[in-house]
């Protein structure tokens, strides 16, 4: 028996055979002194690792798919890659502009949204409330352009700008995440 840095008792897993297994026992043994913090990081790390694959996939998907190669001199490639002429475009979307941006929000980018939220569901609820709230605010968005309330340079700088809002509360709720695990040392 041997006493782990959080006071629990561990017992040996009597006499093994086999690399795998020796390799095995010494994980399970490990494991029992392993933080409670040190646990949960480990479990968002996997969980990352399995969906980021499919959400690049996804993503890719969508950046190859027709209506945004159609789109793609209207909004660029991503909200990153807007040129002054994209910001600046005063027209409004035509109505085959608009259907192809309706196929591109259903077609293609709603299921990448619904992974990254079962992804994000897996890991915690406060980073399944910012990617929600800011997929609604896209959501509506691209409503607006396709209702041709606004323009292609008020379309891609509003996107932009909640991409970038997005990217600040996901970084502040990790942060939080990561000081209540702290805390929790």
């Amino acid at each position: 028996m041997r006493r782990c840095s959080e006071g629990r008792v561990e017992r040996g897993h009597g006499v093994l055979r086999g690399r795998a297994s020796a390799l095995l026992a010494a994980l399970i043994a490990l494991g029992g002194c392993v933080t409670k913090a040190q646990q949960e990081v480990s479990r968002i790390q996997g969980i990352a690792a399995a969906s980021a694959p499919v959400l690049d996939a996804c993503w890719a998907h969508a950046v190859a798919s027709p209506p945004h190669q159609a789109l793609k001199g209207k909004m660029g490639d991503n909200s990153d890659a807007l040129t002054l002429a994209m910001k600046t475009n005063a027209e409004k979307a035509t109505p085959e502009e608009a259907a192809q941006m309706l196929s591109l929000q259903w077609n293609y980018l709603a299921p990448c949204r619904k992974i990254a939220l079962e992804s994000a569901g897996k890991v915690h609820p406060a980073i399944v409330a910012v990617l929600a709230e800011s997929y609604a605010k896209a959501e509506a968005n691209s409503a607006n352009l396709v209702a041709y309330k606004i323009s292609w340079g008020e379309f891609v700088t509003e996107n932009q700008a909640i991409v970038n809002q997005r990217r600040a509360e996901l970084l502040a709720a990790g942060e939080s995440i990561q000081r209540s695990l702290s805390e929790s040392n």
